[in-house]
């Protein structure tokens, strides 16, 4: 295979997973391009892959936190120190509703009239 077929086989792979590009996700999130390169290196996202050229892909939940970001920073005008607590807070509630979702279908599973009554 040459080299232009691979670059459309993989451009092609890359669409159908639902990444985009570096440009696509500025334009999507409002970011600067070399902002989000910073925010990446600060490790507040994370590109979904990153090529053998270096260009970098981008999922639908990166964007999202690119959005959020980027409204904290500009919209609310906080520091990057304030937003990667506001992430690090965000990351940590979120994981403790998955472990509580998972608690609570365990303990279904092994008594199931009793957890009717918890919300959901």
């Amino acid at each position: 295979m040459n080299q232009s077929n691979h670059s459309l086989v993989s451009t092609y792979s890359i669409a159908n997973l639902g990444l985009v590009d570096l440009d696509s996700a500025s334009q999507l999130s409002g970011m600067h391009p070399e902002m989000i390169l910073e925010v990446a290196r600060a490790q507040l996202v994370f590109a979904s892959i990153i090529d053998v050229s270096g260009d970098s892909y981008f999922d639908c939940v990166a964007i999202a936190r690119l959005r959020l970001i980027e409204h904290l920073r500009v919209g609310q005008r906080a520091h990057m120190r304030t937003i990667r607590l506001i992430i690090q807070l965000t990351d940590r509630a979120e994981s403790a509703e998955r472990d509580l979702h998972q608690i609570r279908e365990q303990f279904s599973k092994v008594h199931p009239k009793t957890c009717d009554v918890w919300p959901s």
